[in-house]
């Protein structure tokens, strides 16, 4: 027994040298002899990617990588074999069609029935071919016909109406979490236009399971880094969480919303009866064929479905809660957006028309505004290098993994000046060359062939909510709620969610 523990101990010892042998050359070459030592960037991301999954799992990655930019420049390190850039020449050439970028595995975290879904294909090639199944069906052509403006319209009023219910006659005001609203009405909008009027929710006036889901489902993202990063750690907390908060609920969001996602489509493909099933994207793409002229896997069709579920519930919802946030901190853009609205011509349900809102400049304005200020994606539009070539005057080898900083690229101080203080008047006042320039360094909905095919239809759902929204009602911050200028913070998850994951905000009578 005396001998086997002498023994053991060289053997340690002999693990601990050659662990520190290892540490001493990974360091001395990644920061010297790397074919990535000469680009730009913190030390410790030259030696690791721990570095970033550090920040990545406290939620910090996005503001990060900014802060990087800030003070390397436009090209960096952010771990060994994966560089962050924030100038539009370079986005050029990672997005646009021809440069074939594929797409980087960490896409792999959104299969979902065993397939991938337009959003998360790898190649460029298969992405073409996914895409156009859908690609007309989400044009603004398409998109702004009455068959699907009026529904939105009609969740519109329904939301307005909740508000008329909810708030103190006696006051005539009411505190709100409009995160919260904002992911009734954009859910439901999404489940009308996927799968119908008789299968999708009403979440915004319907109490019930599916608004239990929603309420899970950012936390679900919240906690997604510790997923995609230690999925031991994250199953541990789960069940840790579960149990101490007493609820068996926490974290099935997903979960759920699969279920939910399977048993709708099951449903609404054995109606017959179902009359709207030619203007649902389920019904288009149960029409498509294949290559072979075979119908489309109904695998394929549910994960397809399930991601624009789960993109278009929560893009539309942080949007939305930004735009309203920075209104509520700057009130005198309501006010211009009240006075611009009220002198539009008005419909049967007294208010205007979507083209014409549609056309309003200072709305616009606002909107674009806090798109820039607060991008709803967290810039992990990760592409692979194809082949080693020059980007930005850095080589960079073959399976290096590039991306853009929407943050960084939206926060440039050479083209938006005072870039984190909210003016909708540099796009208003903008000579043609000012604009242009500053549309360069504007990605809200990405770049390229995989531009974000659901644009036309989020433009509808926030236009017309905020443009009938000011127009009936005031809204200010709270000092009493915990929503302030610290819990908006944005967090660095997929859709670079608020820190409170909520956003309580007073409404009151405009008039």
């Amino acid at each position: 027994m005396l001998l086997t523990s002498i023994s053991f101990f060289p053997a340690i010892g002999a693990i601990a040298a050659f662990m520190l042998v290892y540490v001493v050359f990974s360091v001395i070459h990644g920061l010297w002899f790397s074919e990535y030592s000469h680009i730009p960037g913190p030390r410790l991301c030259k030696v690791s990617r721990l570095w970033l999954v550090y920040f990545d799992v406290r939620l910090q990655r996005t503001a990060k990588v900014h802060e990087w930019h800030e003070k390397y420049g436009p090209v960096i390190l952010v771990a060994p074999g994966e560089v962050s850039f924030s100038e539009p020449s370079t986005t050029r050439e990672i997005y646009r069609a021809p440069g074939r970028h594929p797409k980087s595995g960490f896409f792999d975290n959104f299969i979902a029935y065993g397939e991938r879904a337009t959003f998360n294909s790898l190649s460029y090639e298969e992405h073409r071919e996914k895409r156009n199944h859908s690609f007309a069906f989400f044009q603004a052509s398409s998109i702004y016909l009455p068959r699907f403006v009026e529904p939105i319209r009609g969740r519109m009023v329904a939301f307005l109406d909740q508000i008329r219910q909810d708030i103190d006659q006696s006051t005539g005001t009411i505190t709100l979490d409009f995160f919260q609203l904002s992911n009734r009405y954009a859910f439901d909008n999404i489940t009308r236009l996927v799968l119908g009027s008789d299968y999708c929710t009403r979440t915004i006036e319907t109490p019930g399971a599916e608004r239990v889901m929603l309420d899970d489902l950012k936390y679900c993202e919240a906690l997604q880094p510790l997923l995609f990063n230690f999925p031991p750690a994250y199953y541990v907390l789960r069940l840790a969480a579960s149990i101490i908060y007493h609820d068996p609920h926490f974290l099935t969001g997903e979960h759920s919303l699969t279920e939910w996602n399977t048993k709708r489509v099951s449903d609404k493909t054995t109606d017959t009866c179902a009359e709207d099933s030619q203007y649902t994207l389920l019904g288009k793409l149960q029409g498509c064929r294949t290559k072979l002229g075979e119908p489309l896997p109904a695998s394929w069709i549910n994960a397809e479905l399930l991601d624009n579920l789960n993109a278009a519930q929560m893009t539309v919802t942080v949007t939305l809660t930004y735009v309203l946030w920075n209104l509520a901190r700057n009130p005198e853009w309501q006010v211009r957006i009240r006075k611009e609205i009220a002198a539009l011509p008005s419909q049967e349900d007294g208010f205007p028309s979507f083209g014409d809102i549609n056309k309003a400049p200072i709305l616009e304005a606002c909107i674009k505004e806090s798109y820039r200020l607060n991008p709803i994606s967290s810039g992990r539009a990760e592409r692979v290098v194809p082949v080693g070539k020059e980007y930005d005057g850095v080589f960079l080898p073959r399976g290096t993994i590039v991306s853009t900083s929407t943050l960084a690229i939206q926060h440039s101080r050479s083209v938006f000046t005072q870039p984190h203080i909210y003016n909708p008047d540099r796009w208003l006042q903008a000579n043609p060359d000012q604009l242009r320039t500053m549309e360069r360094f504007y990605i809200p909905f990405g770049y390229g062939a995989r531009v974000c095919l659901g644009k036309a239809f989020a433009t509808v759902e926030v236009k017309l909510l905020v443009a009938c929204l000011l127009l009936e009602y005031k809204i200010s911050e709270d000092p009493s709620s915990s929503t302030d200028v610290k819990s908006m913070a944005q967090l660095g998850t997929q859709d670079a969610l608020p820190k409170g994951l909520r956003c309580d905000l007073k409404v009151q009578q405009a008039f």
